[in-house]
């Protein structure tokens, strides 16, 4: 149960610190944050998937060799994360031309970067192991007694944009680390780090990709631009609307999440057997909740932003209902490739993301200008991801 509230806050928590900022008119605060945060998701899925092999060999046989796991995973997923966090944050910064440049800033960046990972590292193996302590505790103080503080900040209007920026960036990490201290032992530290040590130092850094990882990391290496298209086009909207965009996308991830709930989660056993789409949305109300989900959250984008003038709202409200449902086709895309991936057709998987990257790129290359026309392109892909996926599916 405390597991999927702290889920639902941390599906929440960021868009409600960018909601706070864009609220109490913090602008290029919100927007730099909405970059950030999409930045962050792009760069944790696209590091070579260490966990796989380890993570299945480790709930199979019930059998944890840590020194095994810390030099075949942690080891190497640590130094690839701080060199990648680094070439990243420098990358980023060119986009954050609202802040002045500063060393600070940029180790910030840096920093919020390794925390991002950390944390989506320790979720995956409190979701695999079934344990969930300090996980929970880390979830409830990054989201909501975070944005308690941030609210309290915000709403005094004392400070620049600029700080409250960075002040959300390190209380971010902060957070995610400060927790791990209720598992450590104060006397067994010392002993700890030493243990560390010699293990780093009678191991070489490794970073052999088998066939299996490596068919893991190229497919979804080929599924970052499928999955995370909407989020992305979010924020090719004007300066000042790439918070509000941002935040509306995000709202439309509860139709992920309930789709995640309610097939992907406690529906594997169904999706193992290759059950039929049909079959495995029955009785599910999905449809009817994300339709609620669209509708709710276009109208009212419009209410909230009711100066733009009627064109701008129409506009927005056309392009919220196209990446609303291409989402849900998102979602239903990947029950499909599920299913695709249990009869262990990998190459079909990664031909067909092949295909939808193609058309997605030439939609954010040649329609990233007006970001209707953009989300026309965006669901015309994921139309094409769905017919594709579920003909492939179905043939098994």
């Amino acid at each position: 149960m405390w597991y999927r509230v702290v889920m639902l806050s941390s599906l929440i928590g960021r868009v409600l610190t960018v909601a706070l900022l864009t609220k109490f008119n913090y602008l290029g605060a919100s927007g730099a944050l909405a970059l950030l945060f999409t930045t962050s998701t792009l760069f944790n899925n696209a590091l070579p998937p260490l966990h796989k092999e380890i993570y299945i060999k480790a709930v199979k046989n019930r059998i944890y060799n840590f020194r095994e796991i810390f030099i075949n995973y942690f080891y190497p997923l640590f130094l690839i994360s701080i060199f990648s966090s680094f070439i990243v944050s420098i990358l980023i910064r060119n986009f954050l031309d609202q802040f002045d440049s500063s060393f600070l800033l940029n180790l910030l960046i840096f920093f919020y970067l390794v925390s991002e990972k950390i944390f989506d590292e320790f979720h995956r193996y409190s979701l695999t192991f079934k344990k969930f302590f300090p996980w929970n505790i880390i979830g409830l103080w990054r989201n909501p007694v975070n944005n308690l503080i941030f609210f309290t900040l915000i709403i005094s209007g004392r400070y620049s944009e600029q700080f409250i920026f960075n002040f959300i960036l390190i209380m971010i990490f902060i957070s995610t680390l400060s927790p791990f201290l209720l598992i450590i032992k104060p006397f067994k530290i010392w002993k700890s780090l030493n243990f560390y040590y010699k293990l780093i130092k009678n191991s070489n850094f490794n970073f052999s990709i088998n066939k299996g990882l490596l068919k893991a990391w190229l497919i979804s290496l080929s599924m970052l631009l499928p999955t995370y298209s909407e989020r992305i086009a979010s924020l090719t909207a004007g300066s000042n609307e790439t918070s509000k965009m941002y935040i509306a996308v995000s709202v439309f991830q509860l139709i992920t999440f309930i789709i995640d709930f309610q097939i992907l989660s406690n529906k594997k056993a169904e999706i193992i057997k290759n059950k039929s789409l049909k079959k495995l949305l029955q009785n599910s109300k999905i449809f009817l909740f994300s339709t609620l989900i669209i509708i709710f959250v276009s109208l009212g984008y419009a209410f909230l932003n009711n100066s733009a003038g009627v064109y701008n709202n129409l506009t927005s409200i056309f392009t919220l209902v196209i990446l609303g449902i291409s989402i849900m086709l998102n979602s239903l895309s990947l029950i499909q490739e599920q299913r695709i991936f249990w009869a262990k057709k990998y190459k079909a998987i990664f031909i067909e993301m092949l295909i939808i990257s193609s058309l997605l790129l030439f939609s954010f290359v040649f329609l990233r200008f007006n970001t209707l026309i953009l989300s026309i392109g965006i669901i015309s892909a994921n139309i094409a991801r769905f017919t594709i996926s579920t003909k492939i599916a179905n043939e098994y």
